[in-house]
């Protein structure tokens, strides 16, 4: 019985390492997000908002952990985001800005990735990805839902669809 339980305790923490290794995730830095393009709120605090946005950001980016491979992690710098809408002073309701949203106000984000394999090792990687979505009143899927960044986390989906879903499937 002594040297069976070594083996087992030795057996599971092999296990256990082996399985966290496996994890996958999606790790997302915000670089200097007061000096972006637009995250203004139409009423509160900037820096609140600030907050709102990327929590919701990060639960979108979480999201595409799901899609990828066991073990593979993402590894994402954003740069600049500008959502879809414009916040002016010019339109207001009780003492409040709001956010008017118009095609020419399309949601755009810049950004750096890589993706890593389950050894770390780079699968793909870019710098200053510049994406937007300037049709995306049109293609967006709204009324769906009440789900906030809408337009910008279906441009997102697309940009994931056609960039690194490919490069997850090949052999």
């Amino acid at each position: 019985m002594r040297t069976i339980l070594p083996i087992l305790l030795g057996v599971l923490l092999a296990t256990n390492a082996w399985a966290s290794q496996q994890t996958t995730t999606v790790k997302v830095n915000w670089q200097n997000p007061e000096k972006y393009s637009d995250i203004r709120p139409s009423s509160g605090t900037k820096k609140a908002y600030q907050k709102r946005v990327i929590s919701a950001f990060d639960k979108i980016w979480a999201d595409f952990a799901a899609k990828l491979p066991a073990g593979h992690n993402l590894l994402v710098t954003v740069k600049d985001l500008d959502l879809a809408g414009d916040v002016n002073p010019m339109y207001r309701i009780d003492h409040s800005d709001i956010r008017v949203v118009k095609e020419i106000y399309f949601p755009r984000m810049t950004f750096d990735y890589q993706l890593l394999d389950s050894n770390g090792q780079v699968i793909l990687a870019e710098q200053d990805v510049k994406i937007k979505d300037m049709g995306f009143m049109n293609s967006s899927p709204i009324g769906l839902g009440s789900t906030e960044f809408v337009y910008e986390k279906q441009m997102l989906k697309n940009w994931f669809q056609k960039t690194l879903t490919p490069k997850l499937t090949k052999p």
